[in-house]
């Protein structure tokens, strides 16, 4: 047995493509790669599956867009538009137990994507779900939810101690409610600071236990008759919006989302209409800056300005055009995230690009983040896209080819911010959200909601059958190794690895001698059932219990339960080799492992390639 030293690297710096992987650091890793995380520790973990949120439904209408509401009151609204239909999913209210998703309202376009923003009424002190799909027409919602405890024949009762004002239902304008169960419609005239509504003109078809939904309001022709609504945003509670059928933006007042008014001289708080040269295709706030995306290559910001006409207090309202070059719009409103004092975006270029002060950014580029992955950038259809900003990490996803792709913001002890990307997810999803802190996927392709990085197989549900589960199949391909030296044959007969596994899962090390195995490839098996080369937690065995990793990701790559320590070295017959390449593998349910250490015992060849010589 060799005596000499293992060549070791304990940490992976996140995925890189643009560069070669033949001259790229072997910490890195690279295009192959998929289904594998890189934890707060630097250390490569099969990724978790997903699991479904609510009923099954195999119709083949995707979810097209999703949002979760926080709301003024403290409640928690996740939404979802699919067919002609918005729900909302109901855990639970005032305590009953709901726990599926429910329709708000149907009839809208089955093509178009609503989109969604968060407005401030003052008269009834709550925020509105404001949306549009492509018509005149912009919808409210208070959010209203209750469920009925008993009726008379004129009054309704809701469960629970909460009034139906706390529950978010009107007190003062459109004081209608609708039945889940039926779909009737009831008008109520008073009550809301109570749990008992009156003034019901019929509550014929209600029952104990029927869930009740404040009716989505409809107003027409904003801002004006015959304009279609593409995009919306809230900026300082001024309702924004724009069509891909004119160059127009149209601002209403911060008092009422519906005036679009506004004076001469123009005062402050008043309504707006700002004129770009292409239709809008985006909006986001940077601090007290509107940003606007027009065209493919229009990037726009705001500059408010105070002045005083005579003895009154005027507000002047400009657009400025940012130089941002070709192609550098956002090429979705769905995939423009704010973060924090910044806005990320995904371009036409298309690249990941991130705006963080629009005050100096005229003649400036927006800082690129998606250099380190390019090339996955430039073959990736992204059409479809949607952002996500979910604990310290962005989330995109090509809605086209099911991917997920993650730049991690990691900040160490020394408050410095390192960014590095996670390789790409395959998850049947399209848009994003988070629900009860957790991050969730909507299929792209049925009306389905889906828990992500949760359970250790894809598909998981409670008591499913093992053979019906789907499984991961995770793929970690580091850089090329050439050990300092590239012009040299190396050799080794050793390979040390190290790193976490359950018990049920097997996964395969393959080492590929020179570029693409071209001097040949070894492989190996991991079986977390060799006793020989897993260890148990000792002092954990005794309790049945045993630890869980770090969550750096809010669940995306904790350790599961019962995991074991493996530590073994694979004995192989000598090979020469300019540069070796490590592949991971593993492709079965309930599967997990990671690589914590890694390395063969490499020596200088005593052999000259002579074939390389000319």
């Amino acid at each position: 047995m060799s005596t000499t030293k293992f060549q070791l690297l304990d940490e992976c710096l996140g995925y890189r493509t643009s560069t070669d992987e033949t001259n790229e650091d072997a910490r890195y890793l690279v295009s192959g790669s998929k289904n594998v995380l890189i934890d707060q520790q630097r250390q490569v973990k099969t990724r978790a599956g997903y699991t479904r949120l609510g009923a099954s439904n195999s119709a083949l209408t995707p979810v097209r867009t999703a949002k979760t509401w926080n709301t003024s009151t403290g409640t928690e609204l996740p939404t979802r538009q699919y067919d002609d239909e918005l729900e909302a999913y109901l855990d639970t209210v005032d305590g009953t137990s709901v726990a599926a998703w429910t329709r708000v309202f149907n009839g809208l376009s089955t093509t178009a994507k609503v989109r969604s923003a968060l407005w401030w009424d003052t008269t009834e002190n709550l925020d509105l779900f404001l949306f549009i799909q492509g018509s005149a027409n912009v919808y409210e919602w208070s959010g209203g939810v209750a469920v009925v405890s008993s009726i008379t024949g004129t009054t309704i009762t809701k469960t629970g101690t909460p009034t139906f004002a706390e529950n978010r239902f009107y007190a003062t304008r459109n004081m209608t409610l609708f039945c889940v169960r039926t779909g009737t419609e009831y008008t109520y005239t008073g009550g809301t600071g109570t749990t008992t509504l009156t003034g019901i003109a019929d509550t014929t078809g209600l029952i104990a236990g029927d869930v009740l939904i404040q009716k989505v309001v409809t107003n027409a022709s904003e801002p004006a008759a015959g304009r279609n609504n593409h995009t919306i945003h809230v900026h300082e509670n001024q309702l924004v919006l724009g069509s891909e059928d004119d160059q127009e933006v149209f601002i209403s007042k911060n008092t009422d989302f519906k005036d679009f008014a506004f004076s001469t001289p123009r005062l402050p708080g008043e309504g707006a209409l700002l004129s770009l040269e292409d239709p809008a295709g985006g909006f986001g706030s940077v601090g007290q800056v509107l940003v606007i995306f027009a065209g493919r290559n229009g990037v726009y910001k705001t500059e408010y300005a105070q002045i005083t006409v005579g003895s009154t207090l005027s507000e002047t309202l400009k657009v400025k055009k940012i130089q941002s070059g070709v192609d550098q719009a956002a090429i979705s409103p769905d995939c423009i995230v704010s973060i924090g004092d910044e806005l990320a975006y995904i371009s036409y270029e298309p690249a990941l690009r991130i705006i963080t002060d629009p005050q100096v950014l005229a003649g400036i580029d927006p800082k690129t983040y998606s250099n380190p992955i390019q090339p996955d950038f430039d073959d990736e259809d992204w059409t479809g896209c949607v952002g996500h900003w979910f604990k310290n990490t962005l989330h995109i996803t090509s809605n086209v080819n099911s991917k997920l792709y993650m730049l991690v913001w990691d900040e160490n002890e020394n408050g410095k911010i390192e960014r590095y990307w996670q390789p790409p997810q395959t998850f049947p999803v399209g848009p994003l959200s988070t629900i009860d802190g957790a991050l969730y996927g909507h299929s792209n392709s049925v009306p389905e909601s889906y828990r992500l990085f949760y359970g250790t197989s894809d598909g998981e549900y409670t008591d499913m059958a093992v053979e019906d589960k789907f499984a991961i199949h995770s793929i970690a391909l580091f850089a090329y190794r050439n050990f300092g030296d590239r012009e040299k044959l190396k050799t080794h007969d050793e390979f040390y690895l190290e790193g976490k596994i359950t018990a049920g899962t097997d996964f395969t090390a393959t080492l590929y001698y020179d570029f693409g195995g071209d001097s040949g490839n070894i492989q190996k098996t991991i079986d977390g059932a060799d006793a020989g080369i897993v260890f148990e937690n000792a002092s954990l065995a005794s309790l049945g219990q045993s630890p869980f990793g770090t969550n750096p990701l809010g669940g995306a790559s904790v350790e599961p339960e019962n995991t074991l320590k493996y530590r073994v070295v694979f004995e192989m017959p000598k090979e020469d080799y300019h540069e070796i390449q490590e592949k991971y593998e593993s492709e079965q349910v309930d599967a997990y492992w990671s690589i914590l250490s890694r390395g063969p015992n490499t020596t200088l060849s005593s052999k000259r390639d002579s074939v390389i010589r000319r």
